[in-house]
């Protein structure tokens, strides 16, 4: 068991910190005699108390990818690291250690951090976004989902510049790309008459490659340097790039942008509150004591 507990670390800071300043819908501290009759008590420190359905609250919390490695024997550690967490911290407190000034600037930081949290989810949990503002997002953004151009390709590869002006011999005197390919190809796609298929433009395309790009449809380039010596490209389709509708994004993709768009109304959000409570309250700034702005 020992052996387990240096993989759950941040685990153990994530529960450390949760047990500490939590708020009660995360991790309850349940004085014993409010338990009522019923409650499955996994843990009890003095009247500090640990209700099973809250330590599964907690767990649910957690990242899918941490929570699934939770194994019984590493949720017992966690439980083990709430009954210390309690024991150092009362003695703590019995040992005056909560007066000193390190640790009086420490407990406010951390409550200033968890109040301020707990603000931002008041701000933006009760934003919602429309249809309206799902579709102004995907048009700000709809190059991003745009489908580049392709080409259907294909590829006769031989060994030598003078092969390749050979096979282009045959082909201009009327033999079909296909035959001339299964004929002398050396690659891949020799079985097939050179047909590579369809392919998008990308830059991680060989050079020799993007040359297809450059053809119009049924035509066949010059003999081209590639690595596995000369090849002969034909391009028999093309067709440009464009831009999606909506409508006919994946679901993933529909998900995603519904997503992004929930986060610019809750960024928004939070700007304008920023900017209230800094009009409330009063707020200085002389950035310019940390030297000038990088250009």
């Amino acid at each position: 068991m020992l052996r387990d507990r240096p993989r759950v670390i941040p685990i153990l800071i994530f529960m450390t910190v949760f047990a500490l300043f939590a708020p009660l819908e995360l991790l309850a501290d349940r004085s014993a005699l409010e338990v009522g009759r019923g409650k499955e008590v996994l843990a009890s420190v003095g009247d500090d108390v640990l209700l099973l359905s809250d330590f599964r609250k907690m767990l649910s919390a957690l990242p899918a990818e941490q929570r699934d490695k939770l194994t019984p024997d590493k949720q017992k550690t966690l439980v083990e690291d709430w009954i210390l967490t309690r024991l150092l911290s009362a003695e703590a407190e019995r040992n005056g250690i909560a007066k000193r000034a390190h640790v009086q600037s420490a407990l406010r930081k951390s409550r200033m951090d968890v109040l301020s949290k707990e603000m931002l989810r008041d701000i933006t949990s009760g934003i919602v976004v429309t249809k309206d503002d799902v579709a102004s997002y995907f048009e700000a953004h709809k190059e991003l989902f745009a489908v580049p151009e392709t080409v259907h390709l294909h590829i006769l590869t031989v060994g030598t510049h003078e092969e390749a002006e050979a096979a282009l011999a045959r082909i201009g005197a009327g033999e079909d790309f296909a035959a001339v390919a299964k004929d002398v190809s050396t690659d891949k796609f020799k079985d097939s008459g050179g047909d590579v298929g369809v392919i998008p433009k990308s830059e991680k395309l060989p050079e020799y490659l993007r040359v297809a790009f450059y053809l119009r449809a049924g035509s066949t380039s010059d003999a081209i340097r590639c690595k596995d010596g000369y090849c002969v490209l034909k391009v028999t389709e093309k067709s440009p790039s464009r831009n999606l509708s909506f409508d006919e994004l994946t679901p993933k993709l529909k998900a995603m942008i519904e997503n992004k768009a929930l986060r610019v109304k809750q960024a928004k959000a939070v700007i304008e509150a920023r900017m209230r409570l800094e009009k409330k309250t009063g707020v200085q700034r002389h950035l310019d004591l940390l030297g000038a702005s990088e250009k």
